[in-house]
């Protein structure tokens, strides 16, 4: 599995998120822009190819067995050899429902979807007793949370990209459209749900999530000062050396100003301007979340390689009107994949950071049994006072700061 492949994901659930709502809010005031493409040349392949009914019906079966199976994984946090034999199990179960509701939703939509709801509460239960070790309350906050995210989830999509009721939706391609992007949403949740199982069940992540946080808040704390630190040395500098210093900032700006827009005319050229936009976006919003970007030393290669990679993913990328999580995916995929690509750099340790990475930084300078990691842990994650660790430690508020101060001092000269 890659490094940090969870952060990878959870910040692509995200950033989709946030976009689902602003476009939702962008249609509530009349911009529908964000629709559904009715009329792709790849679904009306696809509705001549499933045009007989028993086609299009084994189609929804596929996609209700694996629905049930992803939901249910995420409920239970289970991928194992025995969840999904299961699985297989229920089909034919699966099979009779879907026929019952098939027959039930040309009269009556609301009672189709209770009979679903109910067949995905009964097989989850029977799963949960099943379990070697089942704890009927924590199942029933499990289906209830993940249910009711998930209902929300379904409307909140709808109404932004399809319709404004929320209605059963029976037409083919509207139903594949809307299914790609939950089925895709679902499969990231599931990945994540299993991966914070296997770290400790989310207890790393949420540390990462509160380290994150605090160094936010603390370096908001810190922007003003750093604002009028850089202004006071600004103006202390000679008049020749502040012209510089404008002409370069206005240099760079149109540099970068330059290079947006040529990477958007592309992708105007190519007809992916509205996906190219949501790939930079999303790249914009996730960052400083992996950490720094590549650069190459040479600015002319890395104008050429960015474009390049754009021009790229806007090829790759599917139309806006099939799938908006998939440019998602493909712009924070590549902050994250160059990201990897900079040569680690072991920053000295601060509180509030994630505890992922002060491991990784003290454990190359001590040991996870030694004193000093203990102390420094204490301080840097548990956020103890240097007063309350002298107690508890038997040294001295001095001794305290010397051992926190030698372990940065030791980290320094790693890099």
């Amino acid at each position: 599995m890659l490094k940090d492949f969870d952060k990878y994901l959870t910040k692509t659930v995200q950033v989709y998120l946030f976009v689902l709502i602003i476009i939702f809010i962008m249609k509530l005031v009349g911009l529908d822009y964000f629709g559904l493409t009715l009329d792709d040349p790849i679904m009306i392949k696809l509705e001549k190819l499933f045009s007989n009914f028993y086609a299009k019906d084994t189609i929804y079966f596929l996609l209700i067995i694996t629905y049930q199976y992803l939901m249910l994984s995420i409920i239970f946090k289970d991928n194992s050899y025995n969840y999904k034999k299961f699985t297989i199990i229920t089909i034919p179960i699966t099979c009779i429902i879907q026929m019952i509701s098939a027959k039930i939703v040309i009269y009556h939509n609301f009672l189709s979807v209770c009979l679903e709801f109910i067949y995905l509460f009964a097989i989850s239960y029977i799963y949960n007793l099943k379990r070697k070790k089942y704890e009927t309350k924590k199942f029933l906050k499990n289906f209830t949370i993940v249910v009711v995210l998930n209902m929300l989830f379904q409307i909140l999509s709808m109404l932004t990209r399809f319709k404004y009721s929320i209605e059963y939706v029976n037409e083919f391609i509207p139903t594949m459209i809307l299914n790609l992007d939950y089925l895709l949403l679902l499969l990231i949740t599931q990945k994540l749900v299993i991966i914070n199982k296997e770290k400790g069940d989310k207890k790393i992540c949420l540390k990462d999530q509160v380290g994150s946080s605090s160094q936010n808040k603390l370096n908001l704390k810190k922007l003003p000062k750093k604002l009028q630190k850089n202004w006071h040395n600004f103006k202390k500098l000679e008049k020749v050396e502040k012209l510089t210093a404008i002409i370069y900032f206005i240099l760079s700006l149109i540099w970068n100003v330059f290079s947006v827009v040529l990477v958007l005319f592309v992708a105007f050229l190519n007809n992916t301007l509205v996906e190219c936009i949501f790939i930079l976006t999303s790249f914009w919003l996730s960052k400083r979340s992996f950490g720094k970007s590549f650069h190459f030393s040479s600015m002319s290669l890395c104008f050429v390689v960015s474009n390049l990679s754009y021009y790229l993913l806007n090829r790759l990328t599917t139309p806006l009107g099939i799938s908006i999580i998939i440019p998602i995916l493909l712009g924070v995929g590549l902050s994250y994949f160059t990201s990897k690509l900079v040569k680690k750099t072991y920053k000295q340790l601060y509180r509030g950071m994630p505890e992922e990475l002060f491991e990784e930084t003290i454990l190359k300078v001590t040991d996870k049994n030694s004193l000093k990691y203990k102390i420094c842990y204490d301080f840097y994650i548990n956020n103890k006072s240097i007063v309350s660790l002298a107690l508890k430690y038997n040294y001295t508020e001095s001794g305290i700061r010397k051992i926190k101060d030698r372990i940065n001092d030791k980290i320094k000269r790693l890099n």
